[in-house]
């Protein structure tokens, strides 16, 4: 078809324009995000982590989120990860250092399912090297096979138990859940923990096993060895199912019919999923569906904001471990579950679902060429970190051979004030992304924005990004550093103590700092990068913010603090101070005046 080609090449080009004139600032229309700043490290050859600051059009507030994105197909594999035993939280430190301990390195994490506060026990299925830990009827799953390919659906997962003898079967059993009256007759492992965690009186049956293991599509089977009525937690031990149900329960029958058990009846539990779930080696449940088919589901929440944390599936196979940020003002106060589920299908997902957030919400990596894990995210908790019931953990299984094979520039993903100072240093990993010696002989240099003298970073005048650059040993690496000449906020301190007021004795020096923030983001800075003012004859103050107090007991002015248009004022009165000698006679007056006056 012809036609005039010039209004779509107008329009192409305005396009083009709008893109170039504000790269960093990008619309996601259907989620109301603008994009404020983004980051990339790249944590392996399978695994990124991004972090980016976004602005929430609908909320006028930012929404700050963190995410792994996840390629099968090496070396580099999804796991869940839930401490000791399915009873009882851990906490994401846990995490590692157990997984190490098992000789596993996670590279990044972030917290899994939901779970029961007062027990730790999860809500949903899991399954850790191929091996059900809990369970129970109807419940879907994020599977990961073999290859690191991942599967989110509802497995049909039916765990089923069998009195082989009575012929009597039971569908839709509990398997490793806390004991409650009302859910029938519940089956342990000592996956569970040492006990089954009974708080009400129950009758336990004792099976020993003889074939068989907790796999989806085979069964455990075993012979009663003992029954009793339990008034207390009962022990689960190796090679043993043990089976239990409340005295109470309103299934009347079923306890009748575990009563009815006799030493060497046979018992079998079987686990039957569909076919294309039963080779997970790892999997965990979700509470609710964000996108299915490409498509948002109908029904989300559109009215709280909150920390969130959810898991999707890309066309390509891709897998994304996502968090944002919430409750937080002036930093991030998190998405609702209809942006959650908008921005799911912004990022590429066809298929994506919610997991455990609020106070559960959290991220770990561990930065190429170190050794611990850092938290990436920010949680909404100021008391402590949650611990959770689970995790979605990414584990390093490559070769390490010590080589020097890439180079990784610090501190990574600084926004700093322009003029500030910051020392940069490098690290090394192999070509399995392990950590290793460095080079000897590595140099640092910038770009433009800034000079690099003695290792040490300085940041030009004006605002934009600049890059660092390491290299050594026939390596290079680099790092993008935000430089700002206008922040949004200056925060003055005297002394450390945040202030707006100083009350300054006469003749002595008091050390000023601020802090500046840009985007709900604090700026590296020093006392150096700002402007000092003084107002009034008060005193004197130099360069570095150090404030000299001189003149009469009770003058007043001003002390101006600023970084490019933005400005912070103090006021000060000057004040008559007393030696301490001085101080303590005329307390000393004062109390014998007090004293008297009592007296008479």
């Amino acid at each position: 078809m012809k036609g005039n080609k010039r209004p779509a090449a107008l329009i192409l080009a305005i396009l083009l324009a709008c893109l170039c004139a504000t790269p960093a600032e990008n619309v996601f229309a259907a989620s109301g995000l603008t994009e404020l700043r983004s980051e990339i490290v790249e944590l392996n050859d399978q695994l990124t982590l991004v972090k980016r600051i976004n602005y929430n059009t609908s909320n006028a507030e930012n929404a700050v989120e963190h995410y792994f994105e996840y390629e099968p197909g090496g070396n580099v594999l999804p796991l869940v990860s839930y401490g000791g035993s399915i009873k009882g939280a851990v906490s994401a430190t846990r995490i590692f250092s157990g997984e190490a301990e098992n000789g596993v390195t996670v590279a990044g994490l972030a917290n899994g399912g939901f779970f029961v506060m007062s027990t730790g026990v999860a809500l949903g299925p899991v399954i850790r090297d191929g091996i059900v830990r809990t369970g129970g009827y109807g419940e879907s799953m994020i599977a990961f096979k073999e290859d690191g390919s991942v599967l989110i659906g509802d497995p049909a997962l039916n765990i089923r138990l069998s009195f082989t003898d009575q012929d009597v079967h039971y569908g839709k059993t509990n398997f490793n859940k806390t004991l409650t009256e009302s859910n029938g007759i519940c089956a342990f492992t000592p996956d569970f923990g040492e006990t089954n965690g009974a708080t009400l009186d129950a009758f336990t049956v004792y099976v020993r096993i003889e074939s068989g293991s907790a796999r989806l599509g085979e069964t455990i089977e075993g012979v009663v060895e003992r029954s009793e009525d339990a008034t207390e937690k009962s022990p689960l031990q190796e090679g043993y199912l043990v089976l239990s149900i409340a005295q109470e329960t309103p299934y009347k029958t079923a306890l009748e019919q575990m009563q009815a058990l006799q030493p060497d009846d046979r018992v079998a539990l079987s686990f039957q999923a569909s076919v294309e779930f039963a080779d997970a080696q790892h999997a965990l449940g979700f509470e609710s569906w964000l996108v299915q088919d490409g498509s948002a589901v109908s029904g989300l929440d559109s009215a709280t904001r909150a920390p969130r944390t959810a898991a999707g599936v890309k066309a390509d196979g891709g897998f994304l471990l996502y968090t944002v940020d919430g409750r937080q003002k002036g930093y991030s106060m998190g998405l609702t579950a209809v942006e959650l589920a908008q921005r799911m299908l912004e990022l590429g997902c066809v298929q994506a679902v919610n997991l455990d957030g609020g106070a559960s919400t959290q991220l770990f990596a561990v930065y190429p060429g170190f050794e611990r894990e850092m938290q990436i995210n920010r949680d909404s908790d100021a008391t402590y970190l949650r611990s959770c019931a689970n995790y979605v953990c990414f584990a390093n299984f490559n070769e390490q051979d010590g080589i020097p094979a890439h180079l990784h520039v610090y501190p990574f993903d600084e926004y700093v004030l322009c003029g500030t100072s910051v020392p940069v240093y490098a690290k090394a990993t192999d070509s399995g992304w392990f950590t290793c010696a460095l080079p000897e002989d590595v140099t640092y240099s910038c770009d433009e924005m800034g000079t690099v003298e003695d290792n040490v970073y300085t940041a030009g005048s004006e605002s934009g990004t600049g890059l660092i650059y390491a290299s050594g040993g026939g390596l290079t690496g680099s790092m993008r550093i935000y430089l700002v000449a206008d922040p949004d906020s200056i925060t003055a301190y005297a002394d450390g103590r945040q202030t707006v007021f100083l009350r300054a004795g006469l003749d002595k020096s008091y050390q000023l700092s601020a802090k500046a923030s840009y985007r709900g983001q604090e700026l590296r800075s020093s006392a150096a990068c700002y402007t000092w003012t003084v107002e009034g004859d008060i005193g004197t103050i130099d360069e570095n913010g150090v404030f000299t107090a001189a003149g009469e007991h009770g003058q007043t002015g001003k002390i101006i603090v600023s970084a490019g248009n933005t400005t912070q004022t103090v006021e000060v009165t000057l004040q008559q101070t007393l030696p301490v000698k001085d101080l303590q006679s005329w307390i000393r007056e004062i109390v014998d005046l007090l004293i008297e006056n009592l007296e008479e």
